[in-house]
């Protein structure tokens, strides 16, 4: 039994057909064959059935089943490798959202410097939602992560870092400028300048749409947090945005929800369990996770 068995046979599953698997791989059908043979017989189970008569091939429940724990097979294998080249290159592969990229990882470069870490980094810099899934693929070994609810997965360590309310934002002339707090609700008539799907923002954004049942007039989507600060700014209209991307110098009213439910930004640091640090790795976890309160 071999890796190469594992991967002839998912892709056989995927294309039911010897025929198309062989030429994938550039073997012969017998090669193909004989793979499938060495895993009945090494597992004990019957995977495929063979329609002579229609040159079709039945995959069993029982090879159902098999395949999804091939697929996780292979997957710890491509995890592997890429852990192996990571540390041949003595690189960090880091990933880092755009927000907290701007906002929060600043303040870790002095520590990152005083360690020799900072030029060890090579980041990716992607949406959360992106870096999660990098994270899981083994392409990245650590990312900043943010999120709406503490929720990742399986094989994913998670320490959250800090907690921000996500606020409704508006112009300083605004007419809602006045208020203190607001019900999201009443947003609903206003013109409404949003990021775009790569930011947790969005789908947050679109549970509370739900929730309350509304409609939005969204006039304009952006891919950049700084953009849409200014379009506020100039009072072409209101958005929704975490505190940690507001700063004083931002000529913009946040204003709190008054909502029972609402999402917030969860900043989080995030590592794969089964992965095996390095002493520098080790000092970056530290860094990223150093008096944090267990919250995870």
């Amino acid at each position: 039994m071999n890796i190469q068995d594992f991967k002839y046979y998912h892709e056989l599953v995927n294309l039911k057909s010897y025929t198309k698997t062989a030429e994938k791989f550039g073997v012969s059908q017998p090669t193909i064959t004989a793979a499938v043979k060495r895993l009945e017989k090494k597992f004990g189970g019957k995977f495929l059935i063979r329609d002579q008569s229609h040159k079709n091939i039945i995959i069993t429940k029982l090879g159902m089943q098999f395949d999804e724990h091939v697929q996780s097979i292979l997957n710890e294998v491509n995890v592997a490798e890429q852990e192996i080249k990571q540390e041949a290159t003595a690189n960090i592969p880091f990933g880092l959202p755009p927000i907290i990229g701007r906002n929060f990882f600043p303040t870790l470069v002095p520590k990152l410097l005083e360690k020799r870490i900072l030029n060890r980094l090579s980041v990716i810099e992607s949406g959360s939602y992106d870096l999660h899934q990098l994270l899981v693929e083994g392409n990245i070994n650590f990312s900043l992560l943010g999120l709406t609810q503490p929720n990742v997965a399986s094989g994913i360590k998670l320490k959250i870092i800090k907690r921000y309310p996500i606020c409704i934002i508006v112009n300083k002339d605004h007419p809602f400028a006045k208020k203190k707090t607001i019900h999201f609700k009443d947003i609903a008539d206003e013109d409404f300048i949003g990021l775009n799907s790569d930011y947790i923002h969005t789908r947050a954004l679109d549970r509370m749409i739900k929730k309350n049942k509304i409609s939005l007039n969204t006039i304009y989507r952006s891919p950049d947090v700084t953009v849409v600060k200014s379009l506020v700014a100039q009072g072409i209209g209101i958005s929704y945005l975490t505190t940690l991307a507001i700063n004083q110098n931002d000529d913009v009213v946040a204003l709190p929800l008054l909502d029972k439910e609402k999402p917030e930004f969860i900043l989080g640091a995030a590592t794969r369990e089964n992965h095996i640090m390095t002493t520098k790795e080790e000092e970056l976890w530290q860094i990223l996770t150093k008096d944090i309160k267990k919250e995870d």
